[in-house]
């Protein structure tokens, strides 16, 4: 009996490039939808397939680039380079140059977050700040600071740090300038400018004299020891946090000597009177008498938690009007928020809007806290969110970390999208989707979003988001690989995955942004041996990359005599010189498109001046890409066409429906070129038509190449193939 043909009819090719080894998974309904191979293509928001945009320079630099609006009306490019931070308006303008402390190889490294009018720059160093004054529009770098609270206190984070447990801090009094001794080896070199508190009072170390030692500033006037004489001395030991049942004074027990009890007030200057109880965990006893005696040694103290000693953050967020820090060298597991409404408040408190330090109680270094619905963390084993709700707000004291994910993640900032949270797993290669279930018992849950497509990605450097705009409705993931391509991913709402396709060329691209309906990426060109950075903006309207776009009458000048008299034919006519300066392009390499037509690749002249073309009203140059997939037709739809896949098959017929399309190649076909009769003084028309194709041979996995020819025009809505034994 003979075997049927098969057709296979594709009008959806959202799923994108699937990895070979999964070329024969007919079973995923994903395959029905997916490309054996593709380069520089990209799926329409309706199913199609067209060649990726092209992108449009914008300005010449090395760096990282982010967007940052800091008025409703104003909207720049920041770009981190080595040594500074350059400002640009949108279309390229230089506005500032500003020095900073990171280096080259810090600037992969960096994570900034735009809050208000400022920028938070956080790296292995002090967190910076870059602000844009309202009104004036002038822009400054300053080092991260916290705010200063009355008598000068500074209302940061403090922390008493686990290698410092059992260590008693003695002052040598309790106003101005003092020494103060630690019990054991405690202080560092880098711990001068330090503040450190005593019993909840600050004092800022001066200097230090030796691991034990330093001489400091009293900040708050420190508390004084106090002898209290009670009915039974036995109810206290030393070192138990003590409190007065009327005045509500809390201590440390510094000393016990029969009924004496000496004790040094905690965080309040309050001190017990006579005829109050004194309550202590092990018991209580009536208050008899009261007297001061000098300063004491206790544990109650603590210094502060972000430091030149300690660290700083090495991540910075933002979310329910706080500043988020994390990922901290000196407490891995550990979150700090600011003060609501204020990043520069640290003061840890009780109250609702106090700042908040919190730490996960797992084995874990906390890389990066994003906001949405919910918080999520991201840690090197895992994923937790934090609740927030009305009835659960994010305050102190109702932080609680869950775990959604338990695997190994890189350090890559993740990015939040409506669905959720789109992070990197430890290997570079796996992405991954947190989206919410709306379960109670189980709101959030991950699932790796490329499975089908690993073999695309390879040591991921960054991942960032764009909104759909009119030209590309679609919103689109973007992965920059560390060989300096891209691998783009579709949100498909038809179908519960997201398709990839790679994304390649002549620059390589180091960091990409995608925010207010632009995606701007930074990408460096190799012209003659020499590496040239640029800032590039995808442009659907472009058919090649680097590319900008001149007037065709740029310029006009006329071949003078030696009297400076203009040179005439003998009609009188002046003998006149067009030409269009393209400064960046001078001495380079490029193709040049005008009209509507594609004139090849020219080398533009060492002064950057092209001639011929001022017939046209504008040109474009650039550097060229091509583009090319190959059609994926494994997938069978049961009863007899099974038996396909047991014979070498032959594609005897293939229809392709385009769109809006000029020339292509498909097999050994061209299609879509210049038919008898039309004007080729005229670029190829755009056509919507359907042509048809037929393969030679046979395979047991029929693979036929479509691909570009020049550049120009290309969208693919449906493709039909009759497939035959």
């Amino acid at each position: 009996m003979s075997i049927q043909e098969q057709i296979i009819r594709q009008r959806d090719f959202s799923s994108g490039v699937v990895d070979p080894d999964a070329i024969r998974r007919d079973d995923v309904d994903a395959l029905k939808f997916a490309l054996r191979d593709a380069r520089n293509m990209a799926s329409t928001h309706t199913g199609g397939l067209i060649r990726r945009p092209g992108r449009r320079f914008l300005f010449e630099d090395f760096g990282i680039i982010m967007d940052f609006k800091p008025f409703d009306d104003v909207a720049y490019r920041v770009v981190f380079i080595e040594g500074g931070v350059k400002v640009r308006t949108e279309d390229g303008s230089l506005v500032a140059s500003l020095v900073a402390p990171w280096g080259a190889d810090d600037l992969d490294d960096l994570v900034f977050e735009p809050m208000d009018n400022e920028i938070f720059i956080a790296w292995s160093g002090q967190t910076q700040v870059i602000k844009i004054a309202e009104g004036t529009y002038s822009w400054s770098i300053t080092p991260y600071s916290f705010a200063v609270g009355l008598n000068n206190a500074i209302r940061m984070p403090f922390f008493r740090f686990e290698a410092s447990q059992n260590v008693t801090m003695y002052p040598s009094g309790t106003t101005g300038t003092i020494s103060i001794t630690f019990s054991a080896p405690i202080l560092s070199p880098l711990h001068a400018n330090v503040r450190f508190r005593y019993a909840g009072r600050q004092i800022h170390i001066l200097s230090v004299l030796s691991s034990t030692a330093a001489m400091a500033a009293v900040i708050e006037t420190l508390p004084t020891a106090q002898r209290v004489t009670v009915a039974n001395g036995s109810a206290f030991s030393i070192g138990q946090v003590v409190e007065t049942d009327t005045t509500n004074a809390k201590a440390e027990v510094v000393a016990v000597s029969g009924n004496d009890v000496t004790i040094v007030p905690v965080e309040l200057l309050t001190i017990p009177v006579v005829g109050e109880t004194l309550v202590s965990p092990t018991g209580s006893a009536k208050i008899s008498a009261v007297t001061a005696v000098g300063t004491a040694a206790i544990v109650q103290w603590d210094e502060q938690f972000i430091s030149a000693y300690r660290g700083w953050p090495r991540s910075v967020s933002k979310d329910r009007q706080r500043l988020i820090m994390t990922n901290f060298q000196q407490k891995k597991n550990a979150v700090f928020w600011s003060a609501a409404g204020n990043n520069r408040d640290g003061q840890i408190g009780a109250d609702a809007d106090n700042a908040i330090l919190e730490y996960i109680s797992a084995e874990c270094q906390v890389y990066h806290v994003v906001g949405g619905y919910d918080e999520f963390a991201v840690t090197d084993r895992g994923v937790f969110y934090v609740p927030v709700s009305v009835g659960t707000p994010l305050q102190p004291g109702s932080v609680e970390f869950r775990p959604i994910f338990s695997s190994e993640i890189a350090n890559i900032r993740p990015i939040e999208v409506t669905e959720g949270l789109i992070f990197v797993d430890k290997s570079g290669t796996g992405i991954y989707a947190v989206s919410a279930t709306g379960q109670t018992a189980r709101p959030y849950i991950a699932n790796e979003v490329n499975r089908l497509h690993r073999s695309l990605f390879h040591g991921v450097k960054s991942i960032a988001v764009s909104s759909g705009t009119p030209v590309f409705p679609s919103r689109q993931v973007y992965a920059v690989n560390d060989d300096g391509t891209l691998v783009v991913g579709q949100f498909n709402p038809d179908r519960d995955y997201i398709g990839w396709l790679p994304w390649d060329g002549a620059g390589e691209i180091r960091s990409i942004t995608g925010n207010y309906g632009s995606v701007v990426c930074m990408s460096v060109y190799t012209f003659d041996g020499v590496e040239v950075g640029v800032a590039e903006a995808l442009d659907y309207s472009l058919l090649c990359d680097c590319a900008q776009t001149f007037s065709a009458d740029d310029f006009a000048d006329f071949f003078e005599l030696n009297d400076g008299s203009p040179l005439q034919l003998n009609n009188g006519t002046s003998i006149t010189l067009d030409g269009i300066v393209t400064g960046f392009f001078a001495g380079k390499e490029v193709e040049l498109f005008a009209g509507g037509f594609y004139f090849g690749v020219i080398t533009v002249p060492e002064d950057g001046i092209i001639n011929g073309y001022s017939a046209y009203g504008v040109i474009t140059i650039g550097v060229g890409f091509d583009w090319e997939f190959h059609p994926l037709f494994s997938n069978f739809e049961g009863g007899q066409p099974v038996g396909q896949g047991e014979q070498k098959r032959k594609i005897e017929k293939m229809l392709m429906a385009v769109r809006e399309t000029q020339e292509f190649q498909a097999g050994n076909r061209v299609f879509g070129s210049y038919r008898g009769g039309e004007d080729m003084s005229l670029p190829i028309p755009k056509r919507n038509d359907t042509y048809k194709y037929r393969e030679t041979g046979r395979s047991y996995d029929p693979d036929v190449a479509i691909k570009s020819t020049f550049p120009c025009a290309f969208k693919l809505i449906e493709l039909t193939t009759r497939i035959t034994v």
